[in-house]
């Protein structure tokens, strides 16, 4: 068969270079994982994490002792989604765009577009993912952060303080409604009185309390569990407790993302696992680093946030993404052709020969997890 798609080389990187898309800040601030490699569904790609270490006191010796063991782990990053938008021509349609000059601007804006809708939905499951990972929260349900001043970052910035999150590439990441109060501050539009008139002026956030201030398109609506008169049950829990066992008290469901807090402890902690009928008993877990406040022998009251929009702050190697081509096998009436953008992700192109007509096919792999909670949290609005 003719490789058509070798004469398309380079509309199919002036595409690459070019595409559209709305913003996918989570993606661009998380540690990412792009290349060539084929993967499949299902696959997974280790990453090593290093075990923590506990402190013991210093006693001079004519020889020195040997250090205590540890044992690395590894936390797999699995492919979840193989995804592909496709299109096709028949032969008098392919011979009517070349004779009309238009058949490379024709593949150009299919195939920008196609990137566009691929990276977007990997932007949503990358907010889903870090969503479910985060330790704990701030804000409230229902009401867009920003709307007068910058308590966001603060509040954001000392959760990942405390939990001892290095602020090394820190960022956060809101929807474009956050966004518009934030560049309605007074303390945004007068940035030329730090320095600088380049955030008013280019609408671009940079940075601020030593995060990355970004938008997504991808952050989503977290539908929160139905659970009313739920309470921890009597047994006690320590500092840094994060399965909690319920009392079969109250009712409805408790689930993953949910955002709770407890009688007497005004923290807001993530639930990683939920409860589907709390009146049964059962148990909860919430996020590393667990209760910052004691629960003594007393039942607690479980309070429910109710739906939220999932705004989200996190260091850079909290969250890993991984975003390949998937492996396709030799066939030969499929001509296959790799295609990278400017971030450096890459695409697999097919070009499909069939009966009368071709079919070309974009495709793309991604799977994302979060690996420390410790440095990750969600911005409720």
């Amino acid at each position: 068969m003719t490789n058509v798609l070798t004469p398309l080389a380079p509309t199919l990187f002036t595409a690459a270079r070019d595409v559209q898309n709305e913003p996918w800040g989570v993606v661009g601030a998380i540690n990412t994982d792009f290349d060539d490699k084929g993967v499949a569904v299902g696959d997974a790609v280790s990453v090593d994490v290093a075990p923590v270490r506990a402190a013991s006191n210093f006693t001079p010796a004519n020889v020195p002792s040997q250090g205590a063991s540890a044992t690395a782990q590894k936390i797999d990053v699995t492919i979840t989604k193989s995804r592909k938008v496709d299109w096709h021509l028949t032969g008098e349609q392919i011979r009517s765009l070349e004779n009309g000059g238009i058949r490379e601007d024709w593949v150009r804006q299919l195939v920008l577009q196609g990137m566009r809708t691929l990276r977007n939905e990997a932007e949503v499951d990358a907010a889903l993912a870090a969503k479910l990972g985060a330790s704990r929260a701030f804000g409230t349900s229902g009401t867009t952060p920003f709307v007068s001043d910058l308590q966001a970052l603060t509040n954001a910035r000392k959760i990942m303080v405390d939990n001892g999150a290095p602020m090394a590439e820190a960022s956060m990441v809101f929807d474009t409604n956050a966004g518009l109060n934030l560049r309605n501050l007074g303390i945004f539009q007068q940035m030329q009185q730090q320095g600088s008139e380049q955030p008013r002026r280019t609408g671009n956030f940079g940075q601020e309390m030593g995060f990355t201030l970004l938008e997504s398109a991808g952050i989503g609506l977290h539908t929160a569990g139905t659970a009313s008169g739920a309470t921890t049950n009597n047994a006690g829990y320590a500092v840094g407790s994060t399965v909690l066992t319920l009392a079969s008290a109250g009712t409805g469901t408790i689930l993953a993302g949910d955002v709770i807090t407890l009688a007497t402890d005004p923290n807001k902690y993530v639930v990683v696992s939920g409860d589907t009928d709390v009146s049964n008993g059962g148990t909860i877990t919430i996020a590393e680093p667990g209760l910052r406040v004691a629960i003594p022998t007393a039942t607690r009251a479980i309070t429910m946030n109710t739906s939220y929009t999932a705004n989200l702050f996190f260091e850079k190697s909290a969250i890993v993404g991984v975003m390949r081509p998937p492996l396709m096998p030799a066939n030969p009436t499929i001509t296959q052709q790799l295609v990278s953008d400017a971030r450096g992700m890459t695409y697999l192109m097919l070009d499909i020969a069939q009966y009368g007509q071709r079919t070309w096919e974009l495709h793309l792999a991604w799977g994302f997890r979060t690996i420390n909670t410790f440095a990750s949290g969600i911005l409720q609005g």
